[in-house]
């Protein structure tokens, strides 16, 4: 008899388009995922939000910290180009440079997160990032010291994207990215462990993000050794021209959706005794 897990399934991206936001919520009202992102910088996020926030069922709602390709709330100079936040190429060079400014990464968490809780009417269950900007030095270094500073000991849960190398050669996704990712993951995570914040232990959910994707057999290898406590990473939705416009994730977005809302997907849950939950009550 195989032993209960608890792990949660974060649908990352809500308010990137209206689309994936419908996605999204009708996941969430069939129990197929436990909690959702948000990017507060998108056009769109203030009026999903709405929707969002009827939901009844209790799940978990986080923040994700934004410093790539969309505008930003307070331009900070160091890492824009008339107010529009760079690739993630460059800021990561830039960091590498150390050529971005604490005092600007300062206020800018602080924007997100004040326009969070504005809009939402509630402080984040988590706080993660896209494409991981969370996780990079000095972002992540201010992140903790902001959380500290807002919340005080009634931390959100922090994301990190570690995981033991024998279990990333196990599922043998995206091998390269994977290890990169888990690498600052690892850094990530014993910052927040030293500074008592509730982290997830193990994560999947990592590919390319290619089209021709068998989610179904993709997603059997992120379930393999996985353990309680822990966090895999989904992007459904439904792809549009609105998308394409400002993202690079779009046709697998339908393949992650239409997986998730299939019998397949809760047999796989079934056979390996998984149990959804919110992470901040796991």
């Amino acid at each position: 008899m195989n032993i209960a897990k608890y792990i949660s399934i974060c649908a990352d991206d809500f308010g990137i388009t209206e689309k994936v936001d419908r996605a999204i919520i009708e996941l969430i009202l069939n129990k197929r995922v436990s909690e959702t992102s948000c990017m507060v910088l998108t056009q769109n996020f203030k009026n999903s939000s709405k929707e969002l926030k009827k939901i009844p069922i209790n799940f978990g709602k986080g923040i994700h910290i934004t410093f790539t390709d969309f505008n930003s709330l307070t331009s900070p100079k160091s890492i824009t180009k008339n107010g529009k936040f760079l690739s993630i190429k460059s800021l990561f060079l830039k960091i590498l440079k150390k050529k971005i400014s604490k005092y600007e990464i300062y206020n800018e968490i602080n924007s997100q997160l004040d326009y969070f809780e504005q809009t939402m009417e509630c402080k984040p269950d988590f706080i993660d990032g896209h494409h991981h900007v969370h996780q990079l030095p000095i972002i992540s270094d201010v992140i903790l010291e902001v959380l500290k500073k807002r919340y005080k000991n009634n931390f959100p849960w922090i994301r990190n994207t570690h995981e033991k190398k024998i279990k990333i050669l196990e599922r043998n996704i995206s091998l390269f990215k994977t290890f990169l990712l888990s690498y600052y993951g690892n850094r990530l995570k014993k910052m927040a462990i030293k500074n008592n914040f509730k982290t997830n232990n193990g994560f999947s959910g990592i590919y390319n993000f290619s089209k021709t994707t068998n989610y179904y057999e993709l997603f059997k290898k992120f379930l393999i050794s996985i353990n309680s406590n822990h966090l895999l990473m989904v992007h459904p939705g439904e792809t549009d021209e609105n998308l394409e416009k400002i993202d690079t994730v779009t046709y697998t977005r339908n393949l992650e959706k239409n997986f998730l809302n299939s019998s397949e997907f809760l047999d796989l849950l079934n056979e390996k005794s998984i149990i959804l939950k919110p992470f901040h009550l796991i």
